[in-house]
């Protein structure tokens, strides 16, 4: 116990500190990937310098889980859950396994060894997978570990029994939690795969402590289901619904609605939180009994909360839930994440009020708006206008109204489609030529068996046929990608829009070259040094004239830093 007083303060004072002093001299991507190792390396140290010979079994068990979630993230396939079954079977072999169930009446019901493997390896198994699809809405991971750390260690506290082991992995897992709340509680970012399968195997091993030191096994069990009710629930449909549906809902369905709802998605996840923590003080009091009033109380206050805001919730509007929208000129751009962005496409897809344009602006898009009013009044009617190009960024946080990341448009459709096809959305591919057209689609289809192309065309018509339009209404498409170039793809968009029917509609420029393999992406490394441009005109020289303009944008970025160009206006969406 000596240690642990000794160790926890300073491993969160120094983890803190790390952190400030490495914000500003690393790159996003370094920054993050540093507080990775750095959250796994605290619970190693705390787990050798005070743990027990169980919390090290469990934090080496939660540290190879963080490695197939690794492995998991860079070449994915659905294999990789079987790891997980593989690390609950070790557990159940040769660490604190789940040995007996609680029964009513205090009684016992013991079980066989292979019996006890088999629910070791169940119970474990199943965590990292919950929190990896929970971790595909942003922030609502790190929301629920952190309500989960806090009711398990309030147990261990005042169950009225010796659980130390249970104690000092609670206390770690709220204060390391704590220590990296930027990390894992950020609202519109992803803890990712990773750290996903390592909190999963910590969690799930923490319960299992207390079992092991005499806490019947319905109160550690039922604590963390009933903290996962909803989720568990939304988690069995999808996967009931990608084996049986031909339209399934996803494990999302309870935070699309709110996101319908006109709720923003702060909120939501502070909804959807707080209704999981009401479960779980509920469980905990229930089945822990009246020797801890403080979690009785805990509930009563969460009732009240939880009455308190549901006449608020009923009749909010959509109206305000966006962040500031940076303005450079004419343009405004949607200060949102990656997840963040695609969270609201899905909801839209979903809401049946009509067309929802995304729009993805670079350098070369702004500066087309500026000589083309009706791009700007495209760009400014968008649902969502997302800062695609590294010179877009840049010129952003050059002026002091810098975004939270670059969205890039190709991305943002790839996963799209991804969301398309696990939520049984159809999609309509309209543009560029023929040949390229046709490759993405097939492209498309190959990566996603499960996806419904509802049709796709090339994007040599004439703009003003309303067949088009009509044949993409038919189609019953829900996410309509329009790869015709900017601007005119935005603004055939928003001249077609009562006939398009209800949709999302992106313009994604020249993605469907690239999905289509006609052209190649810049590597990585050149997109990092925001040298897209270039490594795209080398493969279509005629753009040098287009290209022109960036010059130009550079030199209009400087005259507005210097104030002898307004910077434009920046108000709220909505």
């Amino acid at each position: 116990m000596a240690n642990l007083a000794l160790f926890i303060p300073a491993a969160v004072f120094i983890c803190v500190a790390l952190q400030r002093f490495c914000r500003k001299r690393m790159e996003t991507g370094q920054y993050n990937y540093f507080r990775d190792l750095l959250v796994v390396a605290v619970w190693l140290l705390a787990a050798l310098w005070a743990g027990s010979p169980s919390s090290r079994f469990i934090v080496a068990m939660a540290v190879a889980a963080s490695l197939v979630g690794t492995c998991e993230q860079v070449k994915p396939h659905w294999a990789w859950k079987t790891a997980y079954l593989g690390i609950g079977v070790i557990f159940g072999l040769f660490g604190p396994g789940i040995g007996f169930i609680g029964m009513s009446g205090g009684q016992f019901h013991y079980l066989s060894p292979g019996a006890s493997i088999a629910l070791t390896a169940l119970w474990v198994g199943i965590f990292p997978a919950l929190l990896q699809q929970l971790d595909n809405i942003p922030g609502m991971a790190g929301h629920l570990l952190a309500v989960s750390f806090s009711l398990l260690l309030l147990a261990a506290v005042f169950s009225g029994q010796n659980l130390p082991d249970a104690f000092f992995m609670s206390l770690c897992g709220v204060c390391f939690l704590g220590a990296f709340w930027s990390r894992h509680g950020h609202m519109f970012r992803r803890i990712g795969n990773s750290l996903a399968a390592m909190w999963g195997v910590l969690l799930a091993g923490t319960s299992i402590l207390g079992v092991t030191k005499g806490i019947a096994f319905g109160a550690f069990m039922l604590l963390p289901l009933g903290l996962f009710a909803i989720p568990i629930a939304e988690a069995s449909l999808h996967f009931v619904g990608l084996a049986l549906a031909s339209r399934p809902r996803g494990a999302a369905a309870l935070y699309r609605k709110l996101i319908s709802r006109g709720l923003d998605h702060p909120s939501a996840v502070r909804f959807i939180t707080s209704l999981c923590a009401l479960i779980g003080a509920i469980v905990a009091v229930t089945r822990l009994g009246s020797s801890i009033p403080v979690m009785f109380w805990v509930s009563a206050i969460i009732i009240f909360t939880g009455i308190a805001i549901i006449p608020f919730i009923m009749t909010m509007k959509e109206s305000g839930e966006m962040l500031k929208r940076p303005a450079i000129w004419s343009t405004e751009v949607d200060d949102v994440s990656m997840d963040y962005a695609l969270a609201k496409a899905g909801a839209a897809a979903r809401s049946g009020r009509g067309v929802s344009l995304v729009s993805t602006v670079n350098a070369l898009s702004v500066m087309d708006a500026e000589k083309n009013p009706a791009y700007a009044k495209a760009l400014k009617e968008s649902f969502l206008t997302l800062a695609d190009g590294a010179g877009l960024v840049w010129a952003l946080r050059f002026l002091g109204r810098p975004v939270q990341e670059r969205v890039a448009g190709i991305d943002f459709m790839t996963r799209l489609v991804r969301t398309a096809a696990a939520a049984g959305l159809p999609v309509y591919l309209l543009g560029a030529r023929e040949e390229a057209v046709r490759g993405a689609a097939e492209a498309l289809q190959a990566r996603h068996p499960e996806l419904n192309i509802a049709g796709w065309r090339n994007g040599f018509f004439d703009p003003s046929d309303p067949s088009v339009a009509e044949d993409i209404r038919n189609s019953g498409a829900r996410i309509l990608f329009v790869a015709m170039g900017v601007p005119r793809q935005e603004i055939w968009i928003m001249d077609n829009a009562p006939h398009l029917g209800d949709l999302v509609a992106v313009g994604v420029g020249g993605a469907f070259d690239v999905i289509s393999g006609m052209l190649k992406r810049a590597p990585r490394s050149w997109q990092k040094m925001g040298l897209e441009w270039l490594y795209r005109l080398i493969q279509e020289p005629w753009r040098w004239r287009r290209d022109l303009d960036l010059f130009l944008f550079v030199c209009k970025v400087l005259m507005t830093r210097l104030g002898l160009h307004p910077y434009g206006k920046e108000k709220n969406a909505g």
